[in-house]
């Protein structure tokens, strides 16, 4: 089932952190996955085309100085981490319901792992948890939706002459939908049919209204640009549309919350939610 939960960091001294920590956070996921079981982490590491996980950037108060951001001795942290099989969600929590859990790094910062939270426990809470056949079965026939995109979004595409990719920061709704149906078809147990549902955005879905800013992340050893902020769409006519296909469109909207969108997911980008 789809999962989505938080774990607590504590930095036990001053640290001063890059920006972007999103590869120290997919380490810091792998890390903590070895400690319960090595031949999965190690499984889950090697090339893919779907990873069955996302990771956040490090969400804490920061104080920026420079190009470097500040986070003092004491402050409550975390990290969220979402699963699209239940397995790997079985690994990971082993790690904090059996073994003592060591300091984990995120580049040169030291944090002590508090607690890992994966129910609600707000309104807007980031823990959670859905069966696919609870999204499925939940989902409505709204034709009206909005997303916020919390952690630069982007997604890959070839430059003219076909000789390498780049980034394409532009919100583009059938990419978001391609990008939620292929992570859905490869965990869930039920396929739904990628190619309808992209001729059925395409033909009735429209965005109606962007509101995002362009962000720069440095990786370490190279840059990757995207988009944070808002976007709403529509799909219309009303009279025209196909109910189970709306249904469809609304389950993998719901979806977005544990998959995200786009590119490196796995390393703190695309963290996305219906709003």
């Amino acid at each position: 089932m789809p999962i989505s939960t938080q774990i607590s960091l504590i930095p036990e001294t001053d640290v001063t952190l890059r920006p972007t920590m999103g590869h120290h956070a997919h380490a810091a996921f792998l890390s903590i996955l070895k400690e319960s079981n090595p031949e999965v982490a190690e499984a889950v590491h090697a090339h893919a085309a779907q990873k069955p996980f996302t990771v956040s950037p490090l969400i804490a108060k920061m104080e920026k100085r420079g190009n470097l951001c500040h986070v003092r001795a004491g402050t409550e942290c975390k990290l969220r981490f979402t699963f699209l099989d239940d397995e790997l969600f079985q690994h990971f929590g082993k790690a904090f319901l059996t073994l003592t859990m060591p300091p984990i790094r995120l580049g040169e910062a030291v944090f002590q792992v508090r607690q890992m939270v994966s129910q609600a426990t707000e309104e807007r809470s980031w823990g959670k948890s859905e069966t696919y056949a609870e999204l499925a079965e939940s989902a409505k026939t709204d034709t009206r939706m909005s997303f916020r995109f919390y952690s630069p979004t982007a997604f890959r595409m070839m430059t003219p002459r076909g000789q390498k990719t780049r980034n394409d920061t532009c919100v583009d709704l059938v990419r978001c939908y391609q990008s939620w149906v292929n992570k859905w078809n490869a965990f869930a147990p039920i396929e739904f049919d990628k190619t309808e549902i992209l001729a059925f955005v395409t033909e009735y879905g429209q965005v109606t209204s962007v509101n995002t800013d362009s962000r720069k992340l440095n990786f370490g050893k190279h840059i990757e640009m995207g988009w944070v902020g808002t976007c709403a769409c529509v799909f219309y006519p009303e009279d025209s549309l196909d109910t189970e296909m709306l249904r469809t469109v609304n389950c993998l909207a719901a979806f977005a919350f544990y998959c995200g969108t786009g590119y490196k997911t796995t390393m703190g980008m695309g963290q996305t939610r219906r709003i």
